[in-house]
């Protein structure tokens, strides 16, 4: 695996093979820092710590090698698109690193314009950390509209970028000049602007700038595809739109999703779309038993539901899930959908159980951020993201109490210590891949008070992702606004899906 160095920013062209390659650090970067700050939250070498200390329990979400190619069906893909570059449309960015000064890497300072803004998430009011904003002379390569593999690869010099910073802020130096283009990015998050950049420094609109909340790529506006299986017992679908992923309605406390205006598919999981006002794209079922059509997803969610298809589950079903994942998608499972993860990727946890399986009573559990860069972004929300109790009736958690966060209507739970999933780095050595742990709690109800586990974790499958949540995404009574644990959520799924090291899967 080639390493950033510490002298100059990597860029290259598009390939022809649609392969679609980024940058590396600047001169301040250091080929062994990390890209979440402390946390090791790249593939974290064998004998990394796991258990109550999450610090180097990385799951392989990152590298020092901070770019994203677009457009690999595998990393064997990728890996041989790189023999045959015949030119291309422009670079293309995405990075997973601690934000940084920017520049174009080569060393230069004649830059005559600055563009400075805010990167807001699809709502418009959410500020994202880390997100990639450059300028280039020519169109970017589109996000592929089914799932692929983003793959980490150094660049050479050449395109002025920055990454925003804790506030989603950003001052991009670059170069004057008409029709240029102006990219910010955020994983699949991407909108593409032509504009004019007039010399000395202009203040960007936010709307120029802010993450985009539908797929239209032919105005420049990129989002992951995303499938949602509607449960009997979670409202995700109200998470995405409170997000910006559709317009959402408020009626006696209650934030709902207008049926319609969702950016997201929803099949039924235990609920039937359609009851709410949705279309339904058929069961849950049906989706996982056909590998064409978990193809056209880059992320699914499986929030907490009854057992009907979770209890089904075949093995070829298991067998598409995982064969779906190791092509780069992101797998979200939530507590009482836990066979979603259990019997689809037992090598990467344990689950307690009682009499009744892994499906248990409901605790809440005030939790500890474990994750230097998700407690510095909640640290620096604004104040009306961190309590929405003046929002609503009754009593709801806030961010308040930090690093301390409370979770509520936790359904299950993993246990300690996260296994180590071991496999090969391609260097002759062993890396580990298994769970990494972003908050951990008490347990409660089925599960003793005494134990400490991990409610929120992240893996790495081959070219994808899996998380799970032992809470629901959304609390179970009504309520205006997100909440912590809704918040964590969007934070974890915006950083998954970023770019990362092409692993193979764990074998046996």
């Amino acid at each position: 695996m080639p390493t950033l160095t510490s002298s100059r920013s990597l860029v290259t062209s598009t390939l022809a093979s649609s392969l679609v390659l980024v940058l590396g650090c600047n001169n301040s970067s250091s080929a062994n820092d990390t890209v979440f700050g402390d946390e090791g939250d790249g593939a974290s070498d064998v004998g990394d710590s796991q258990g109550e200390d999450a610090e180097g329990t990385g799951e392989g979400e990152g590298n020092e090698d901070i770019g994203e190619s677009q457009g690999s069906d595998s990393a064997e893909d990728s890996a041989d698109s790189l023999d045959d570059d015949d030119g291309g449309s422009g670079p293309k960015f995405d990075t997973l690193a601690t934000p940084d000064s920017g520049g174009d890497g080569c060393g230069s300072d004649d830059n005559d314009a600055t563009l400075t803004g805010t990167v807001f998430a699809p709502n418009g009011t959410i500020p994202v950390v880390g997100a990639l904003v450059y300028t280039s002379s020519s169109a970017p390569e589109s996000i592929p509209d089914q799932v692929y593999c983003a793959e980490c690869i150094e660049l050479e010099c050449g395109v002025d970028f920055t990454e925003t910073d804790i506030n989603g802020n950003f001052s991009l130096p670059t170069n004057s000049g008409s029709d240029r283009y102006l990219v910010v990015q955020k994983g699949q998050f991407m909108r593409v602007a032509q504009l004019d950049i007039a010399t000395g420094e202009t203040q960007l609109p936010d709307e120029q700038v802010e993450l985009p909340g539908e797929w239209d790529p032919d105005n420049g506006l990129y989002i992951p595809k995303i499938a949602v299986a509607d449960g009997s017992y979670d409202r995700i679908e109200d998470a995405l739109g409170k997000f910006g992923l559709g317009d959402t309605s408020i009626s006696d406390y209650e934030e709902r999703t207008i049926a319609g205006t969702e950016s997201f598919d929803l099949y039924n999981n235990g609920r039937d779309p359609s009851y709410d006002g949705f279309t339904s794209q058929g069961t849950m079922g049906s989706l996982i038993s056909d590998p064409d059509r978990l193809a056209d997803y880059h992320i699914i969610f499986v929030p907490c539901s009854s057992d009907t298809y979770g209890d089904a589950l075949t093995a070829q079903q298991i067998q598409n899930i995982r064969d779906w994942v190791e092509a780069g998608g992101r797998w979200y499972v939530a507590d009482w959908s836990n066979e979603f993860m259990s019997n689809v990727f037992p090598e990467y946890q344990t689950f307690y159980s009682d009499a009744y399986g892994n499906d248990l009573s409901s605790y809440d559990s005030l939790a500890d951020v474990l994750d230097d860069g998700l407690l510095a972004w909640l640290e620096a929300l604004p104040g009306a993201l961190k309590d929405i109790n003046p929002l609503n009736v009754g009593s709801h958690p806030t961010l308040y109490d930090l690093p301390q966060v409370g979770t509520v209507d936790n359904w299950s739970g993993i246990q300690y210590p996260l296994p180590e999933v071991l496999v090969d780095d391609g260097e002759g050595g062993q890396v580990n891949v298994g769970h990494k742990a972003w908050l951990e709690g008490p347990g409660g109800g089925s599960i003793s008070s005494s134990d400490t586990l991990p409610l929120t974790v992240t893996g790495q499958y081959g070219c994808g992702k899996v998380q799970f949540t032992s809470y629901h995404a959304a609390e179970f009574e009504n309520y205006v606004g997100l909440s912590p644990q809704e918040l964590v959520l969007l934070y974890t799924i915006l950083e998954i899906g970023v770019c990362q090291d092409p692993l193979p899967p764990p074998q046996g």
